[in-house]
């Protein structure tokens, strides 16, 4: 990302440089013009590179005085052939992290190679490798950052930053979910009968403005006559932290009409109202619901009303 990869170190040939296996460092993408050998007086660019012997049959000439190198002025049409690295590097390509200990060029083409070492191994890397090979340049990292990437990076780290926050998620998740089920419960409670809609529990789960629109409209009918404006404000009214859509103020709209009817009315023109509001299954829905209050409000259960409600639509249809 921007130009900096991550790496961990999967071997000990750089061990004496201060780098152990498991070790994650800092490769950030760099100019290869700038990239310096090892010398008496410089320790050396480390660099992470594919590992490959590209245009192995070319002459290559050891740059000693950098200084004073100048790069050759070649035009690109006489550039000589050399390997792709597309077809040089697969999914199976080696990555390497070694210090460089010699810069080469050829001087046909002005391409630089490098001449590579593990700071442990007793001898450089038997290939010089192409410029455009190379990976990145190290950056300095202090080992107190390395340490924490190398535990993050373990077993361990894996379970304390990843799986336990994760499980942590889903535990906190399905909490969710349970409260959302027990919601719903106590909704259905309400839209029953079988709890009374100021209840503590009912107001705790805000359930008049969760309630689906069918069940307010159904609910609104079978209510007390004595309990009917509490019940307008329970279904009707927003709570301050809600922020009413186009499409709930539009409703809400038609609930001003449809209570007027009723007051006006009567429950028979309520229902109408709300069967010429509603299309298609929400219509059947509205229908369905029209018989439910009226077994409702004669005596029954909300179950066997809604049994006797479905039979009536099946006859009626």
């Amino acid at each position: 990302m921007f130009g900096v990869s991550i790496a961990a170190i999967q071997s000990p040939s750089m061990t004496k440089g201060g780098f152990q296996v498991g070790d994650i460092v800092i490769i950030n993408r760099t100019n290869t013009d700038n990239l310096r050998p090892k010398s008496s007086t410089y320790e050396g660019d480390i660099i992470a590179f594919y590992y490959e012997n590209a245009d192995r049959n070319v002459t290559k000439t050891l740059i000693t005085d950098f200084d004073n190198y100048v790069e050759p002025d070649i035009p690109e049409e006489s550039m000589p052939k050399r390997d792709n690295k597309e077809d040089l590097l697969d999914e199976y390509t080696r990555i390497y992290f070694h210090r460089v200990v010699g810069v080469y060029v050829d001087e046909a083409t002005g391409i630089r190679y490098f001449e590579t070492k593990g700071d442990s191994n007793n001898s450089a890397d038997p290939y010089k490798i192409r410029e455009d090979l190379v990976v990145g340049k190290y950056v300095n990292t202090p080992m107190w950052v390395r340490s924490i990437f190398k535990f993050c990076a373990s077993g361990l780290g894996m379970i304390i930053l990843v799986i336990l926050p994760l499980t942590i998620l889903i535990f906190m998740q399905m909490l969710s979910l349970l409260e959302q089920v027990s919601a719903l419960m106590t909704e259905r409670k309400v839209v029953m009968g079988q709890m009374n809609f100021d209840n503590e529990e009912s107001i705790k789960v805000n359930v008049g403005y969760e309630m689906r629109d069918f069940d307010k409209i159904y609910f609104y009918d079978v209510s007390p006559e004595e309990n009917k404006a509490q019940v307008r404000d329970f279904l009707w009214v927003y709570p301050e932290n809600v922020k009413v859509s186009k499409k709930q103020r539009s409703h809400l709209k038609a609930v001003d009409i449809a209570l007027d009817i009723y007051d006006k009315k009567g429950a028979r023109e309520y229902w109408n109202y709300w069967k010429s509001y509603y299309k298609g299954r929400h219509k059947e829905k509205i229908k369905l619901l029209s018989y439910v209050a009226l077994y409702v409000k004669g005596g029954r259960t909300y179950e066997d009303a809604l049994k006797l409600a479905k039979l009536d639509v099946k006859k009626y249809n």
